[in-house]
């Protein structure tokens, strides 16, 4: 058993060289600061401290033990100190995960913001697609997810942040009206789509489906920022997100295609565990997300 008490009488005699001083420190009497030096001493079977007209000094084996219990309360006291950053939001650690083209085109334009209101903490960000942003975060190795569709199931919780578009793209090699392409008539098109897996393409294809509609793509890739530049060159269709391609619009490098019927609207958000507190520094990423909730900078 460990006396958590008595080692703190014997920390700060020993630190004072004083019973006296000791007593004072503590706000106890010094009768009580001498019992509990003696109940330890007969705990540990050692003679701790020599008295001597000046006070108190430490026996070989009590210097022993000082050292030890020195360390100790030296280490409380550091974790105490922690604390206080955490708590102050000067020091922590988030860990998050996100896919590429979420991490590319959604979190980082937020980063430098967070990390100039808090440069105490450090980010851990973990690309996965978010299928497996998901897995990590039920395995209880991310503080967060960010993910493009509402996964709110089971335990996990799933907070809004902005609504995204998914459109159909185009380089100038392709001159197709301005009028809406019935969607009929879009998958005589070559389509870049992303890989099966991703959750944007998984969007799309529960849109097709929804339409009766099936369709083979003339390329598939992990990458959405890939997918973007084989539009520009003419390679075919492309299915990208609006908002992370608006300077390619403006720009006139790439079209977007109207197509019938619209495709819907879906969301980012962050997901995270229900019920289980996560670390304050990831509490106040989260706050600085919700602040910016319907903004991509």
């Amino acid at each position: 058993m460990l006396h958590t008490e008595l080692y703190k009488v014997f920390y700060f005699t020993a630190m004072y060289r004083s019973l006296s001083e000791a007593a004072q420190m503590l706000y106890i009497s010094q009768p009580a600061i001498s019992k509990s030096i003696k109940k330890l001493e007969a705990l540990t079977g050692c003679t701790l401290f020599i008295r001597n007209s000046k006070g108190v000094t430490l026996t070989t084996e009590g210097q022993i033990l000082y050292d030890y219990v020195k360390s100790a309360f030296e280490t409380l006291h550091n974790g105490e100190m922690m604390l206080e950053k955490l708590k102050k939001r000067t020091e922590g650690i988030v860990k998050v995960g996100m896919s590429n083209t979420l991490c590319r085109y959604f979190f980082l334009p937020h980063l430098e913001a967070f990390h100039y209101q808090y440069p105490g903490i450090h980010i851990q960000i973990i690309n996965r697609p978010s299928p497996d942003t998901l897995k990590l975060l039920e395995q209880g190795q991310l503080d967060f997810g960010i993910i493009s569709i509402p996964m709110d199931k089971g335990d996990l919780e799933y907070i809004e942040l902005m609504t995204i578009q998914d459109i159909f793209v185009a380089g100038r090699k392709y001159d197709i009206p301005d009028c809406a392409l019935p969607l009929k008539k879009l998958v005589s098109y070559p389509l870049l789509m992303m890989e099966a897996e991703n959750l944007s393409r998984i969007h799309i294809d529960d849109y097709f489906r929804a339409n009766q509609l099936s369709f083979t793509p003339e390329i598939e890739i992990s990458s959405m920022d890939i997918l973007i530049e084989f539009a520009k060159i003419g390679l075919g269709i492309a299915s990208v997100i609006k908002s992370f391609v608006t300077e390619e619009l403006a720009l006139g490098i790439l079209k977007e295609i109207p197509i019938s019927p619209a495709i819907p609207e879906r969301t980012i958000g962050i997901a995270l565990k229900k019920n289980i507190p996560v670390s304050l520094a990831s509490q106040s990423f989260i706050a600085f997300l919700k602040g910016t909730r319907g903004t991509s900078q």
